[in-house]
């Protein structure tokens, strides 16, 4: 998920910089598709430091069923990206 967000925010000719890369990313995403994807930049959001928590020492942290539905989600999210890019010539 983050690498089609920062693929979309470079396609624009933004390069997200400094220590927060991943929330400037996450507020690019936002701008770019507004209120109506809004739910959808929270789940990216809950995600983005639940994926912290587990790679820097958490176990157990997230249980099956919300992982299975990340990557509905993250699935859901890539196309858009996809649909996205190809619109604007770059796919």
């Amino acid at each position: 998920m983050l690498q089609a967000a920062r693929a979309i925010t470079f396609s624009r000719g933004y390069r997200p910089a400094g220590n927060a890369q991943h929330v400037s990313v996450l507020r690019f995403i936002e701008e770019i598709f507004g209120r109506n994807f809004a739910d959808g930049v929270l789940v990216f959001d809950r995600m983005r430091r639940k994926r912290h928590m587990v790679v820097y020492g958490k176990v157990g942290f997230v249980s099956k069923t919300e992982a299975n539905n990340s990557v509905k989600w993250a699935r859901e999210f890539v196309e858009k990206i996809k649909e996205t890019l190809t619109r604007d010539g770059f796919l």
